[in-house]
């Protein structure tokens, strides 16, 4: 008896699998998920944003700079978008970025702080009050020296400071060099501020001091990047998404025969954007897949404009290389002597392979004049008749026997009614000609075939009949290269728009 082991049917285990399956034709859970996804992408969509967005955050306004509307000049417009309480609410999320108060400027806003209240106790030629401007003269120039900003990357802010600070005190003191430095020193005087004190010390509260508030340090942490907890807020988010992952990519491979866990994790690939250390703003692009599964947001109306908007893009250039292809191989064929080859064969002249047992000229020559005489001709034969009557008639006049018979009694009338008969008759007799030539004739086929070859043969038997083709060849390269360079090549964007217009007609038109 062999003891070879024999390897047991897997076996799913049946309430795992019924659980993952339940879960997966859940709609409400399916929603929930995708909420739960779209506030995760809010947060992560806050967290990116906050740092560049930190001094509105901050000061709750926005500050347009100086700028010029014809002969008026504004020096910045400021604009309230956020409650102050707004703002120390959500400055509070300095914690989750590392972000700390930088020693040097709050030293210096304490200072200022320190200088309104001496100004208030002591007065503005007080022993005290000196001291205090003369250390705010010295940090400034720390300042503009030692770039304390430059740690946040807000250089820029601190040049902005200077330029203010410098264009309001330019109408005060002469400033030659444009120096910062110099503007800082005389505003921080007893001299200047005794002239405008309560106006010179709103201006820096207004104009400098929120600027100077914005500057932050921000330690580096042991990986050579800033401290940045917010994978704190982040985990639970991703622990929740992760357990839905996992129990719908079970669900997956317990439904489809053949669809194993790790295809099914390929299968909703776009889930594991969600588990991406960094460039978590592409969570994008799985959260509006869940959205759209859930039933929470319709795609259609996107995916039909995004692939518009491919098909803008690249409608041109493929409209383009594809008739450039055609025209270019027209182009080769036509250099290579084909219209040659083909009027003038050299040679042994392959026999033709008839497909069908019909000669399609020949054909195509009957349908065409059974076009003419059964459509054409009937709609004008009173205006040919009357062509005809008046040819007949005035070849009579310039007949050499017109002047000795036109004495004739009632000559005009006969010559009238004789040239309308013979219009008439020779009108109805070419209809008669044709209408015979028409019909199911076997030796008219013959004749037919006859007389275009034996025009072929008269076209190419000719002494210069190989000049004249050449000729042509030449004519239409150069012929089909002005058409590539007046039309093909000039597609225009207006052009493939206009396509796509009258294609989102027809489309509208037909739903």
């Amino acid at each position: 008896m062999s003891n070879k082991k024999v390897d047991k049917p897997y076996k799913k285990p049946v309430i795992l699998s019924w659980f993952c399956e339940w879960y997966l034709d859940r709609i409400f859970i399916s929603r929930i998920m995708a909420i739960i996804s779209a506030l995760n992408l809010l947060v992560v969509a806050f967290d990116i944003t906050y740092i560049p967005l930190r001094d509105i955050w901050l000061n709750g306004k926005i500050t347009l700079g100086k700028f010029k509307i014809g002969p008026y000049e504004y020096e910045g417009l400021p604009f309230t978008v956020l409650p102050q309480k707004w703002s120390q609410k959500i400055t509070q999320y300095d914690v989750i970025k590392g972000i700390e108060p930088n020693r040097d400027t709050q030293t210096y806003l304490k200072e200022v702080s320190l200088l309104e209240d001496s100004i208030n106790q002591y007065g503005l030629n007080s022993p005290e009050t000196e001291e205090i401007l003369a250390k705010l003269r010295e940090y400034s120039e720390d300042m503009i020296e030692q770039n304390p900003f430059a740690v946040a990357s807000k250089s820029g802010t601190l040049e902005v400071i200077k330029n203010r600070m410098r264009d309001h005190m330019n109408k005060y003191i002469d400033n030659p060099e444009d120096s910062a430095k110099l503007a800082f020193d005389s505003f921080w005087t007893t001299q200047h501020l005794q002239k405008q004190f309560p106006k010179e010390l709103n201006f820096f509260n207004e104009q400098i001091k929120p600027l100077i508030k914005t500057n932050y340090y921000r330690p580096i942490g042991e990986n050579g990047e800033f401290i940045d907890y917010f994978g704190l807020i982040d985990f639970p988010f991703i622990i929740i998404i992760f357990i839905d992952f996992i129990i719908r990519c079970l669900g997956i491979s317990f439904r489809y025969h053949g669809v194993n866990f790790k295809d099914a994790i390929f299968w909703r690939w776009y889930d594991l954007i969600f588990f991406l250390p960094k460039y978590r703003w592409l969570r994008i692009i799985p959260v509006t897949i869940r959205l759209d599964e859930a039933k929470l947001l319709d795609s259609k109306r996107i995916k039909k404009q995004a692939s518009q908007g491919f098909v803008a893009g690249i409608a041109g250039d493929i409209t383009e290389v594809v008739i450039l292809r055609i025209v270019n191989q027209i182009q080769s064929d036509i250099k290579k002597g084909q219209i040659e080859k083909m009027l003038i064969p050299k040679g042994k002249v392959r026999e033709y392979v008839d497909l069908n047992d019909i000669n399609e000229i020949a054909e195509i020559t009957k349908l065409v004049i059974d076009l003419v005489v059964k459509e054409l001709l009937p709609e004008i034969r009173n205006e040919v008749e009357v062509l005809l009557a008046y040819t007949i008639e005035k070849t009579i006049i310039d007949s050499p026997i017109y002047p000795n018979i036109k004495s004739l009694p009632n000559f005009n009338k006969v010559s009238q009614n004789l040239s309308q008969r013979l219009a008439n008759r020779i009108y109805q007799v070419f209809l008669e000609t044709i209408n015979n030539f028409i019909k199911e004739d076997p030796i008219f086929e013959q004749y037919l075939e006859k007389i275009i070859a034996k025009f072929g043969n008269t076209l190419t038997d000719r002494p210069n009949a190989k000049y004249d083709i050449n000729k042509i060849e030449q004519l239409l390269v150069a012929l089909l290269e002005e058409i590539k360079v007046n039309y093909i090549q000039n597609l225009s964007d207006q052009d493939i728009e206009a396509l796509l217009d009258e294609t989102r007609a027809l489309r509208s038109f037909n739903e």
